[in-house]
């Protein structure tokens, strides 16, 4: 039952901060700012998702996850969950990232907001992936792209 609250949470996160991304008017000038020297910041921790989530059930009080959501989820399920960086930007939020994955494509990710930079290797927990996005800041839409959780820059 708490891993269904777990998961209810990191939705609710997700979409919040899409609702974040897709309301906001500002052109977000800090894409185009160098990073600086400060240490490394990391998303916000949350519990890893487990399988027996995405259960019928929910804690009692809460609704359960709509089949959208459940889809956002399994489709994540089998992605890579760590790549380099190859181009970073900044926006209403969060950090956004093409990650090389070792594809013939590379994988775009969303995360709170971090620093990091290209060339770096990046890992992440939990997923949900969103087609066709777009994102008002940037002024662009994603094909596909992951809002993860748990991001991290790695040695």
């Amino acid at each position: 039952m708490n891993n269904i609250m777990n998961l209810r949470n990191f939705f609710f996160v997700c979409v919040c901060g899409l609702a974040v991304v897709a309301c906001s008017d500002s052109s977000d000038k800090q894409a185009a700012k160098p990073e600086s020297s400060a240490p490394v910041a990391q998303a916000p921790a949350h519990p890893p998702m487990q399988q027996n989530m995405q259960q019928g059930t929910a804690p009692q009080g809460q609704k359960p996850l709509s089949a959208t959501q459940q889809a956002a989820i399994a489709a994540a399920k089998n992605l890579p969950r760590e790549g380099t960086v190859l181009e970073m930007m900044h926006a209403a939020g969060y950090t956004y990232m093409s990650v090389d994955v070792g594809s013939d494509k590379p994988m775009w990710i969303a995360a709170s907001m971090m620093r990091v930079k290209p060339q770096q290797k990046v890992q992440w927990s939990e997923a949900a992936v969103m087609n066709n996005f777009k994102s008002k800041s940037l002024h662009r839409t994603f094909d596909q792209i992951l809002f993860v959780s748990n991001a991290q820059v790695v040695q």
